[in-house]
């Protein structure tokens, strides 16, 4: 087996997940201590990704690096993204509002069994 990175699939990888997140590039920069310009040279394929980079953009989305590196690693594009767009906006709650949103659903769950 042979193995290569293909750096256009991870430019539009990183692209795609940083903008389903909501977040900018500026926001990315911060999060994985590059510069902004690195970033956006990053996600139109014009530098090549270090490892570092990729683990720290991996960490970020709270991602298997996997993803970013195998075109085939991808299961259920709908189910992806949304569980992104969740993860990025539960990642930064408090213990208390994370708990609330666990009685919000698990209400939910039981309302949907309970109605006709």
């Amino acid at each position: 087996m042979e193995y290569r990175l293909d750096y256009p699939l991870i430019a539009r990888r990183v692209k795609e997940t940083r903008e389903t997140a909501h977040l900018t590039q500026a926001e990315l920069a911060e999060k994985i201590d590059i510069s902004t310009n690195s970033v956006a040279q990053l996600e139109t394929n014009r530098m090549k990704v270090s490892l570092w980079t990729l683990i720290n953009i991996a960490n970020a989305f709270h991602l298997d690096v996997n993803y970013f590196l195998r075109e085939d690693s991808v299961q259920d594009d709908k189910t992806d993204e949304l569980d992104l767009a969740l993860n990025s906006r539960l990642h930064n709650l408090s213990a208390r509002d994370k708990a609330f949103l666990i009685h919000v659903i698990d209400g939910l769950k039981r309302y949907q069994r309970e109605a006709p």
